[in-house]
């Protein structure tokens, strides 16, 4: 079965350096395999140095998502592709920063042939809704934009620490909203994704995320959060780290 739409899910920019200009996308990256976060669990405005044994540091895989995304759309040539298809965090929204739907769709036109991409729906900085942008709204979203283009056969791809949590929003999607189940949304890992198209040169950076303890961390907190969604919480705020009196960053 191939794919009519494409969807790489988001997992967080971030600038290099402090003094790069906010608005710019070119000067927003995604996030790396194992990201150092603040101490509510969000994004560092400015990369630093990853470091698995600290409590803040959690799965980020922004750039990996990506990258599975672009060997799909290579492999399948969906006539639709969307990323990170959602509105701006507060953060970004306060400082005037771009979506990190224009970040990620930027460097994926980047990376594929103008003849050979797809046509890319990009979620603008100026479009935001009512409603917190989070992976349940996302969904959401990129379920309502196949509707419009009337596209059936969906793959959304995101990292193997995010799979349940996905792949448990598009089921209570899919039993609470009618007007989706005409939908065939297939949850795709981009670890396995990346392990597939090449065996040689995946297998160290895979095997390293998969064994830090910043998965470990991450899979606990998952865990909380697929409880809130089958038991209709309607919360999808990350739940702050709770680090022993005394013990170090």
């Amino acid at each position: 079965m191939s794919f009519e739409m494409i969807a790489i899910l988001g997992r967080g920019i971030q600038r290099l350096e402090e003094t790069s200009p906010v608005e710019d996308v070119s000067s927003w990256v995604l996030t790396e395999d194992l990201e150092l976060c603040d101490r509510d669990s969000a994004h560092l405005p400015v990369r630093a140095p990853a470091d698995d044994d600290s409590p803040y540091n959690m799965i980020g895989g922004g750039e990996m998502n990506l990258e599975a995304g672009l060997s799909l759309i290579r492999a399948e040539k969906p006539r639709v592709a969307v990323c990170a298809f959602g509105g701006r965090s507060d953060y970004l929204e306060s400082i005037n920063g771009p979506s990190e739907s224009e970040v990620m769709s930027h460097l994926l036109i980047q990376a594929i042939p103008t003849k050979k991409c797809p046509l890319v729906n990009v979620w603008k900085r100026q479009r935001q809704l009512p409603v917190p942008s989070n992976t349940r709204q996302e969904l959401l979203n990129i379920f309502d934009l196949a509707l419009q283009y009337r596209l059936n056969r969906i793959a959304i791809v995101t990292i193997g620490v995010h799979i349940p949590r996905t792949q448990t929003y598009v089921t209570k999607h899919l039993s609470v909203h009618p007007q989706y189940r005409q939908l065939v949304p297939i949850v795709l890992e981009s670890e396995e994704i990346l392990l597939t198209e090449n065996w040689r040169k995946y297998p160290p950076r895979v095997e390293t995320m998969r064994k830090s303890k910043s998965f470990a961390r991450n899979w606990e907190r998952e865990a909380i959060g697929i409880s809130k969604i089958v038991r209709a919480v309607d919360d999808d705020a990350k739940p702050k780290v709770m680090v022993p009196a005394g013990a170090s960053r």
